[in-house]
């Protein structure tokens, strides 16, 4: 005999590739506003001098919210390629917006991590560098921050 979930997840008719994709972006939509929030609550930690206990808290939340959003990046960027019907719709664009500065900012924060391990003991050139990568990490996270605002947008007017 047939579970209830089971009898009824056979019934439901699959989605069809634009609805897949859609599904996709909303999932990376959660995924970009919790990385913007997590990072955002990291800075606030900082300026109220938590304790180093209480960062590195905040640091593994940090870091839980940028493996979300590269897994949902990725899964967008699976199914919005099986989805050409959906290249009319406005949500389309602006989830491909969000899927841009989503790989944008994953790969600044990666290039942040590198120059802070190679520095070492920080010369004042690498300080300079770390300082400049520190500063487009921050522009990277305000235009995801904006293509979250965009594709929420584009979800609502829908």
């Amino acid at each position: 005999m047939m579970s209830k979930s089971s009898a009824a997840r056979l019934s439901e008719p699959t989605p069809t590739p634009s609805a897949s994709a859609c599904g996709a972006a909303d999932a990376l939509l959660r995924a970009s506003s919790e990385c913007v929030h997590q990072h955002e609550r990291l800075g606030r930690a900082l300026e109220l001098a938590c304790s180093d206990g209480e960062l590195h808290h905040v640091a593994q939340c940090t870091e839980l919210a940028h493996k979300y959003l590269e897994s949902s990046t990725a899964a967008y960027d699976k199914t919005a390629t099986a989805a050409p019907e959906a290249k009319d719709q406005a949500w389309w664009h602006a989830a491909n917006g969000l899927w841009n500065a989503s790989n944008r900012f994953l790969k600044r924060t990666a290039g942040t991590d590198h120059v802070s391990r190679l520095a070492g003991k920080h010369s004042k050139e690498k300080l300079s560098e770390l300082a400049m990568e520190y500063e487009l990490e921050r522009s990277a996270l305000m235009a995801l921050k904006h293509a979250v605002e965009d594709y929420g947008a584009a979800r609502t007017a829908k």
